[in-house]
C-alpha cells in the first residue's frame, strides 16, 4: 500500500464507485476524462450499461480522504467492444472505456497521465490499483513486466485482484509514468498468475476520446444478456488459462 507521501504522485488514479455494482479503478487522462475498463460500466446481472449518474470517481482516494470527488456525465466504450461476446481474449483487446466527468479536476489537485505506445517484451511495468482486499487505499505493484504482446493484448506478469479492473498500467519514460495499458482480466499461465490488458496504440483510445468529446451517443453500447462477468469471461484459449475479470 502506498504511504501518504508516495500516494501524492498518484492522485490522478482513483476509485470508480458504481452504485449497486461495486467498484473499479481508473486514471485521469485529461482534467475531465477518466480511463478504465469497458466491462466495469456494465451491470454484472442486467448486462446493460450503468447509467452515468450512478458512477462516482474518487481521485486519490486513501483511507477516507479524497483529492477530488466527481460524478460522471457520460460514458463511451470502444466501438467494437461487445460485452456478450463469447471470446474472452477478443474482449480483452477492446476492453476500454472513457468516463467524462461533470466537472474537470484542476491539475494542481490531480494531474492527468500521458500515454505511451505498445510496450516491448520484457519492459518493466507498474500497476496502481484498488482491490477488494485493499479497497480503501491505492497499492502499487512494481516492477512487473510485459511477457508478450499478442494482437492488441498485453500479457503481463503483474498480478491483479477483484476491483483492479481498469487499473492503469504504467511504464516510465525519462522518469515520468505513462499509461500503456489498462488491466482487464487475470489468468494463470503455466502456474504463474498473470494479468491481461489492451494496448493503447493504433489510435484506438484516441477514437474513444473523440467519440465522447463529440457526443457520439450511437457508440454507447447497451448490450442485453444475463449472468455474471466471471461467467461471461469463461475459459480462455491459446494457453492463457482461466480468464477472470477483476472488476465490480
Amino acid at each position: 500500500m502506498l504511504t501518504t507521501e508516495e500516494a501524492e504522485r498518484w492522485t490522478g488514479v482513483g476509485r470508480i464507485n458504481i452504485e449497486g455494482s461495486g467498484f473499479c479503478t481508473g486514471a485521469l487522462i485529461a482534467e475531465d476524462l477518466v480511463l478504465t475498463a469497458a466491462h466495469c460500466v456494465f451491470h454484472p446481472r442486467s448486462r446493460r450499461m450503468v447509467d452515468p449518474d450512478r458512477i462516482h470517481f474518487l481521485a486519490g482516494w486513501r483511507l477516507g480522504e479524497v483529492a477530488a470527488h466527481r460524478k460522471v456525465r457520460s460514458i463511451m466504450v470502444h466501438r467494437d467492444y461487445d460485452f456478450d461476446s463469447g471470446e474472452a481474449f477478443d474482449r480483452v483487446q477492446r476492453d476500454i472505456a472513457v468516463l467524462e466527468l461533470e466537472e474537470p479536476i484542476p491539475v494542481n489537485i490531480a494531474r492527468p497521465f500521458a500515454r505511451e505506445g505498445r510496450p516491448k517484451i520484457g519492459q518493466p511495468l507498474a500497476v496502481v490499483s484498488y482491490a477488494r482486499d485493499r479497497s480503501e487505499a491505492p497499492s502499487i505493484e512494481a516492477p512487473c513486466a510485459t511477457l508478450t504482446v499478442r494482437d492488441n493484448a498485453v500479457i503481463m506478469s503483474c498480478e491483479a485482484e477483484f476491483g483492479a479492473s481498469g487499473s492503469p498500467v504504467f511504464t516510465y519514460n525519462r522518469g515520468e509514468p505513462k499509461i500503456v495499458s489498462v488491466v482487464s482480466a487475470k489468468a494463470v499461465q503455466n502456474g504463474q498468475r498473470i494479468s491481461l490488458g489492451m494496448t493503447l496504440d493504433d489510435g484506438q483510445l484516441q477514437q474513444v476520446i473523440t467519440d465522447i468529446t463529440r457526443g457520439n451517443a450511437f457508440f454507447e453500447i447497451r448490450a442485453p444478456g444475463a449472468g455474471t462477468i466471471n461467467e461471461q469471461l469463461g475459459r480462455g484459449t491459446g494457453g492463457s488459462g482461466l480468464f477472470r475479470s477483476v472488476g465490480n
